[in-house]
């Protein structure tokens, strides 16, 4: 019983007592999250390019592929043209993909604009679809728009369910460099 009374004691002078943060230092300074209570959603997890990863909806699963991150040539010369080849391919239910799942950005978490619609500056735009039934497979490339001399920091595909985040740690060749 005298356990119990102690750890509930000290429980609660842990949470009522901010006086680590004046040893440690204040951790939203550093802009780590402060601790919720509830589900908010899904995490983001860390995935690999040329490696298949889950994702899902409310009543769907799916595996996405990213691969293959270049620069293409562009009109403009202001601007560089980053492309990803996309592969999903249902595992159940009736999953819905196209390029508005995919988000890319760079190394400061700033978005780059996805270009709506990349026909004539790639060979196979994405388009969104619905995969009906198992190991069906949709395939396409998604394209963003990225000032020169820019980096290229991670890319996102969101789902209801599931984010997964490829990191870039090795950036694509720009073509039109010299």
């Amino acid at each position: 019983m005298r356990r119990a009374v102690l750890a509930a004691a000290i429980a609660a002078a842990a949470v009522f007592t901010p006086g680590c943060s004046s040893v440690f230092g204040d951790d939203d300074a550093i802009g780590v999250p402060a601790p919720t209570t509830g589900s908010t959603g899904p995490l983001p997890s860390s995935q690999q390019f040329d490696r298949p990863f889950p994702v899902a909806g409310e009543a769907w699963d799916a595996t996405v592929t990213l691969s293959n991150l270049r620069i293409v040539p562009s009109g403009e010369d202001t601007e560089s043209v980053v492309v990803v080849d996309v592969r999903a391919v249902q595992a159940s239910g009736q999953p819905a993909l196209g390029p508005a799942e995919f988000s890319a950005f760079d190394p400061s978490g700033r978005a780059f604009q996805r270009i709506e619609n990349p026909a004539g500056t790639v060979d196979d735009p994405l388009v969104p679809s619905v995969l009906s039934f198992p190991g069906e497979e949709i395939r396409g490339m998604v394209a963003w728009q990225m000032p020169r001399g820019e980096r290229i920091g991670r890319i996102d595909v969101v789902t209801p369910r599931t984010i997964g985040s490829v990191t870039v740690t090795r950036q694509p060749v720009d073509p039109t460099a010299s």
